[in-house]
């Protein structure tokens, strides 16, 4: 007779009935971490388990295709864009003026008026003084040629001489052949030659009375609505952190932007007056020139001595002389680049060489010539708020100088 141990047998039942309800219970229960949710979603070949991988685009690729998406925006809305960013840029400018119009009490419209009126003023009597000389410029271009053909004969006669000898060796080096059909391009003419003008200039008034229209209601309502939109955080330290980035935001970048205004302009009437001792004609376009130009680190200066000398050249100066104008531009905007700026802005805001060359291209590819002026204030703009996020670090290291 065979003897069966029952505590034994209980005892095992008993631990198979746990099992079996502790697997329910699992069944029943949401994974805790994601390797649970990969097993629970593996496909079952054979006896061997694969997991469905999760891939995960890493944040370097999203910032960069966030990146391409917003300058890809901003180069099709590029009619409106350029006059919002160059109406944010002139607030921030303004921002120092609009706050002494508030210590002398006066109403922000009052204060707003009188910065529009100076602005429109300024570029009234600076078109109406350099209308006449860009004129005689256009008038007599043909004059001017033969002046510069004249004082550079030698060195067009060198090029001639090599060109020649160059079509020489062509005609010996090419064997005989049928001439060839010339070809006949038909042109068909224009139906009104003052469509295309009246085009881009309804563009550039357009984006005029954007600029000014956006700037006029900035400086009267910019402040307040900073302070409604800080004031929308509902968490306590997310208003303090934004009050505390706008705050650096405007007064970091309207001090920049006002020293550099201040600093362009002086540059600009130093060199109209050193002009004009020195015996240059137009020494005032000379300035203005020198003052817009400085906006645009390293090709402003080269631009600049170069359209110098092709003036000089120009006038009934030797050679030699003509040369000292070109120096003289040069030498004041590499002083004021490497000696007064620094100075002024101090280290703070020195800008990468590398960087700003890189931003020049990329604006001035996407927005012409007012993005090669717009590309340094965006720059200083982004350089502000690199410093103040951690997460930005590597981006703010990367623009110091």
């Amino acid at each position: 007779m065979k003897v069966t141990n029952m505590p034994t047998m209980a005892r095992s039942n008993a631990f198979t009935n746990w099992q079996q309800s502790v697997g329910q219970r699992a069944a029943q229960e949401p994974p805790h971490n994601e390797h649970e949710k990969m097993l629970q979603r593996s496909d079952n070949i054979g006896s061997v388990k694969i997991p469905r991988v999760k891939v995960v685009l890493p944040q370097a690729a999203t910032t960069i295709l966030a990146v391409i998406s917003v300058l890809s925006v901003l180069t099709f809305a590029k009619s409106v864009a350029m006059p919002v960013v160059l109406a944010l840029i002139l607030y921030l400018v303004l921002r120092p003026v609009m706050t002494i119009f508030h210590r002398w009490h006066l109403p922000p419209v009052v204060g707003a008026t009188i910065c529009l009126f100076v602005i429109i003023g300024a570029f009234a009597a600076a078109m109406m003084n350099l209308t006449g000389p860009i004129k005689d410029w256009i008038a007599n271009a043909p004059e001017y040629l033969n002046q510069i053909e004249m004082k550079l004969s030698g060195v067009e006669k060198q090029i001639e001489d090599m060109e020649q000898a160059s079509a020489k060796i062509k005609e010996i080096a090419k064997p005989d052949e049928a001439d060839e059909p010339v070809p006949v391009a038909i042109q068909q003419p224009k139906l009104f030659p003052g469509v295309e003008i009246v085009s881009n200039s309804g563009g550039l008034v357009a984006g005029t009375v954007i600029t000014l229209g956006l700037l006029f209601f900035l400086l009267v309502y910019g402040h307040t609505t900073i302070s409604n939109l800080i004031a929308g955080f509902e968490i306590t330290s997310s208003k303090a952190k934004a009050k505390d980035l706008i705050e650096d935001l405007q007064h970091g970048m309207s001090l920049y932007l006002f020293t550099v205004t201040v600093i362009n302009v002086s540059l600009g009437i130093i060199t109209g007056l050193a002009m004009y001792l020195l015996g240059l004609p137009n020494a005032f376009l000379v300035g203005v020139m020198a003052a817009l130009f400085n906006f645009i680190p390293f090709l402003g200066a080269w631009t600049g001595t170069a359209i110098v000398f092709f003036i000089a050249i120009l006038q009934p100066f030797s050679i030699g002389y003509a040369c000292v104008f070109p120096a003289v531009y040069f030498g004041l905007t590499s002083l004021e680049g490497q000696f007064v700026t620094p100075f002024l802005l101090g280290r703070s805001m020195s800008l990468n060489p590398l960087i700003v060359f890189l931003f020049l291209a990329i604006w001035g590819w996407m927005w012409g010539i007012g993005g090669v002026f717009l590309a340094v204030p965006i720059l200083a703009v982004l350089k502000i708020i690199a410093d103040y996020f951690p997460s930005m670090r590597l981006f703010s290291q990367a623009m110091k100088c």
